[in-house]
């Protein structure tokens, strides 16, 4: 299960979400500042840097996980927050 921004992403939506952005293919870099671990969860902090477009724009980007026994990803949720692009 994803949650992106309070809303649920299930397989479908989440491929819907991406297809428009790998057709662009924007240029992107990502700065993690912090990232924790305990047991199977996990929390970042990150800001990401994007050109689309010939326009740039910066989000940060807070991520709570959660991992399922086998390694994989059991729950994810995703804070995101434009910002002014530096």
């Amino acid at each position: 299960m994803q949650i992106a921004d309070g809303h649920r992403m299930d397989r479908d939506k989440l491929i819907a979400h991406t297809r428009p952005v790998r057709k662009n293919r924007p240029t992107g870099r990502m700065e993690v500042h912090e990232a924790m671990a305990n047991g199977d969860r996990i929390a970042a902090r990150s800001t990401l840097y994007v050109t689309n477009r010939g326009k740039d724009f910066t989000m940060e980007v807070y991520f709570f996980g959660e991992f399922a026994a086998d390694g994989r990803m059991r729950r994810g949720h995703t804070l995101t927050r434009t910002v002014p692009a530096t």
